[in-house]
């Protein structure tokens, strides 16, 4: 088990909203405009933090200029809500100098999959995870665990690892979806380390589990539902817990599970929230495919909040 201290206050807990990216002319450019309006509808409904640039936020398509532009609007329309900004690239270099333009805008943390593609050794990921920890004095760094995309994983023995040989790394996103990942990365770690799980399915399962928070690609678009689901279960209301979660699965359902953002951006768009399209190769909804969305949301009782 780490050893690392539990007296830091925590950065990571509750219900953290994946940000989508608002964009323009096509997916061609960052809408700053439209991304201090989706942050201000975020705080207003009470989120607990706000994920930057990760892979809801097409983060890997963003250029250094607009992931630096994306970031420094954030934190302008945060309201001191923590904003973790996403610094994951294919190279070393390049998540260095994200880093670095992340403590230069004034980020709360750092966060990193590892480089995707090529398959890593475990020296290999541990000197890049400390390179990235170098540029990011004296931001705290979060692992993020995501094989499906990155390929290369991050199991417990590796993140323990980590923490044992880089100070300031504080915990991870776990998204592998693996069944007892999140208590065994608890277990593992110890109380010095924030372990949040990014799997809009396993909410509850986390909170109940001793997960410090979510960060939810669907918080971005229905943040309420993700905020009930975390009060019913510190209000020791499970029924009611179990049944916002239920909403939840059911929603992501409707919207391709997490795989479509341009389906999300609609159903912002939807909300009030326009938020343009995505970026290519990534393909915004089709009009049957917007009529299908509209339509389950329906059936969820969904549909009577989509202009708000």
């Amino acid at each position: 088990m780490s050893s690392a201290p539990s007296s830091r206050t925590p950065v990571l807990q509750g219900v953290i909203a994946a940000m989508l990216t608002p964009m323009r002319d096509g997916g061609a450019r960052v809408d700053a405009e439209a991304v201090t309006r989706l942050v201000s509808r975020l705080v207003d409904k009470g989120i607990h933090g706000l994920y930057v640039a990760g892979t809801t936020g097409e983060g890997l398509y963003l250029s250094p200029e607009e992931h630096q532009e994306l970031a420094r609007a954030v934190l302008k329309a945060a309201r001191g809500v923590p904003v973790v900004v996403h610094v994951g690239a294919l190279t070393t270099a390049q998540a260095v100098a994200l880093a670095r333009q992340a403590v230069q805008v004034g980020a709360t943390a750092v966060a990193a999959i590892p480089p995707p593609y090529y398959s890593l050794t475990r020296e290999e990921l541990l000197a890049h995870f400390a390179a990235i920890a170098t540029a990011a004095e004296p931001l705290p760094l979060y692992l993020y665990n995501i094989p499906s995309h990155a390929r290369n994983e991050l199991p417990p023995a590796l993140v323990a690892e980590c923490v044992r040989r880089i100070p300031s790394v504080r915990g991870i996103k776990d998204s592998s979806g693996v069944v007892g990942r999140i208590p065994d990365l608890i277990k593992t770690l110890g109380p010095g380390c924030e372990v949040v799980c990014g799997n809009d399915d396993k909410v509850l399962h986390a909170f109940q589990s001793g997960a410090a928070g979510v960060v939810a690609s669907g918080a971005c678009v229905f943040p309420e539902l993700y905020l009930e689901v975390h009060a019913d279960w510190k209000s020791g209301r499970t029924a009611a817990a179990q049944a916002a979660q239920a909403r939840i699965v059911a929603m992501q359902q409707v919207l391709g599970s997490g795989a479509r953002l341009g389906w999300y951006k609609y159903v912002l768009a939807l909300r009030g929230i326009p938020v343009g399209g995505v970026r290519a190769p990534l393909s915004d909804p089709t009009p049957a495919e917007q009529e299908a969305i509209r339509t389950g949301l329906r059936g969820l009782g969904l549909g009577e909040h989509t202009t708000r």
